[in-house]
């Protein structure tokens, strides 16, 4: 007798709308991945932001601090220390160190929304988890910071990857390695932008630059 749901293959049962169970599996796998983007996302910014926040795994813990000694009556600025940090896990694998200022608003208050940084310090670190959703948050954080590459897997090596256009049409990819789980993003942005740059060099090999 043959099921109305089932098709059989010599591989055994194939993907098909006529098999609800596949096809509950699918969309399951499909709404994990919607869940982990949209945290991915939120805690993003809430971590570029300077704001605390938690769900499911993903949690950043951030201090900020007006610094009201250095104001004086009718200064427009209002200058600050912060701290973000990004736990997975409770492993720290983004830490960022930020300075700057706010500007006074049209109600005479100043807010941390309207900040403007001066001087930012951050620092990745994969924490020895060389998975798909350390990778997704660390490349969540990059994002929402205007870096233009991503961390990614190759060959079982994690790497930096850098896409760019030739004579805009040839797409490239350029990589820098990983032998090291920690890494500065802002000096992974200028060997990425040196002229000496040679993919596939390892970045944490890189001494003098």
């Amino acid at each position: 007798m043959t099921s109305q749901y089932l098709t059989l293959s010599v591989s055994g049962i194939n993907q098909t709308d006529e098999h609800p169970v596949m096809g509950y599996a699918k969309q399951n796998l499909l709404n994990k991945e919607k869940i982990m983007r949209k945290i991915t996302k939120e805690s993003s910014e809430a971590f570029v932001n300077i704001k605390h926040f938690k769900k499911s795994n993903s949690e950043i813990g951030c201090s900020f601090t007006p610094n009201w000694d250095d104001w004086k009556e009718g200064d427009e600025f209002l200058k600050y220390d912060a701290v973000s940090v990004f736990y997975l896990h409770r492993n720290q694998i983004v830490f960022m160190d930020e300075s700057g200022q706010m500007p006074k608003n049209n109600n005479d208050h100043f807010r941390k929304e309207d900040k403007i940084f001066d001087s930012r310090k951050v620092k990745i670190d994969l924490c020895g988890w060389h998975t798909p959703t350390t990778r997704e948050r660390i490349n969540g954080v990059l994002d929402a910071l205007g870096y233009f590459f991503k961390i990614a897997q190759r060959n079982h090596e994690q790497v930096l990857v850098r896409k760019r256009l030739v004579k805009n049409i040839l797409e490239v990819q350029d990589i820098l390695k990983l032998s090291d789980d920690s890494f500065d993003p802002d000096f992974a942005e200028r060997v990425f932008n040196s002229k000496e740059f040679v993919s596939g060099t390892d970045l944490n090999a890189i001494k003098n630059f």
